[in-house]
């Protein structure tokens, strides 16, 4: 089940965040060296306490995306254990290496660039009042007098923040806006198939990574044609919305439901291997069953493939769970239909 949060409120916004938080890997893996670079730089003037607990902050911000699909809020992990213990650890590095007589207090704007990359303005709000404070507390808070008679060591880190937020959030704004305009089915609120072949790429790049299957299930609406033909489009758009709505809110966060066309639905389901996948549809199946939007006995009929290793290609997966489709509307519709064999390199 679908769980919004106020930070990625709809499912676009989960979708730009997790498109967004793979395309940032090499961004991370920069940052990281970086960070561990000045570390090594300043180190003969701090502690070696200082050094471990930068080395671990570093640490939580290289795992902050480990496991990703399987939590419930990604974007909330991510917020609080890569954006917010960056601030509060570049603040920190910021102190003890001079407060207000160093430049490193410029570095919190960093993740002001971080959090408006992956999220929309809401995480921007939050990002940079917080890096304000932190400036604000690592200059004025060490040495009220030095800023006093040095306002620069204070109003470049701040200024610095404040063009960050002032050109980026006109450009946050429109890409969610174009996102939205190209990826999402008017009509549903689902993603589109323009949205979905990326995502696909991604989920098997990081299928292949760990090893773990990914699952694909076609979807249609059983005599949907018959629902036009009967009692009018309008009727029929709003059994579209009524099943879209129905399957979203039975899937969790990873698992991503598209309209790929017509009365035709796609639900890409990474880490499911064929059992789960087969258990989901199945959940999904009953769920429309029980709808019966506008009294109607509306069902659809599933189709289950499932794929391993170099076996995760788009189109030989539709082509695999198509098939199954086919075979569950042959066998009477309304019901769940897997793929044989399972798609695998290792066959």
């Amino acid at each position: 089940m679908f769980h919004g949060s106020w930070l990625c409120p709809t499912l676009d916004h989960r979708e730009r965040f997790l498109e967004m938080h793979a395309r940032l890997r090499m961004a991370r893996l920069l940052t990281i060296v970086i960070g561990a670079a000045l570390v090594i730089a300043v180190l003969p003037k701090t502690s070696g306490l200082l050094a471990l607990l930068f080395g671990a902050m570093l640490a939580i911000v290289a795992g902050g995306g480990y496991g990703l699909h399987r939590r419930r809020r990604p974007e909330l992990w991510v917020l609080g254990s890569a954006v917010l213990n960056l601030q509060l650890g570049l603040a920190a590095f910021a102190i003890v290496i001079g407060g207000p007589r160093t430049s490193a207090t410029c570095l919190l704007a960093i993740p002001v660039l971080m959090v408006s990359a992956r999220f929309s303005n809401r995480g921007l709000a939050v990002g940079a009042p917080i890096s304000v404070a932190l400036i604000l507390a690592a200059t004025v808070g060490v040495d009220a007098g030095y800023v006093l008679d040095n306002p620069e060591s204070v109003g470049v880190p701040l200024a610095l923040v404040a063009c960050i937020v002032a050109y980026i959030s006109p450009l946050v704004s429109s890409d969610v806006r174009h996102r939205a305009a190209s990826t999402l089915d008017e009509l549903t609120g689902l993603l589109n198939r323009r949205a979905l072949e990326p995502r696909f790429i991604e989920v098997a790049e990081q299928a292949a990574l760990v090893g773990s299957p990914v699952s694909i299930v076609s979807i249609d609406i059983d005599h949907f044609k018959a629902v036009n033909d009967v009692h009018g489009h309008a009727i029929g758009d709003a059994v579209l919305r009524d099943v879209a709505g129905t399957l979203r809110r039975e899937l969790r966060t990873f698992e991503l439901l598209y309209r790929i066309g017509g009365e035709e639905f796609l639900l890409l389901l990474p880490g499911a291997d064929q059992q789960m996948a087969t258990q989901i549809a199945a959940t999904l199946r009953a769920a429309v069953e029980g709808l019966q939007p506008g009294a109607l006995p509306v069902t659809c009929s599933f189709g289950v493939a499932t794929a391993y290793g170099d076996e995760i290609v788009f189109t030989p997966m539709m082509r695999a769970a198509d098939e199954a489709l086919y075979a569950a509307k042959r066998l009477g519709r309304n019901r769940v239909e897997p793929h044989a064999p399972v798609l695998s390199a290792a066959a």
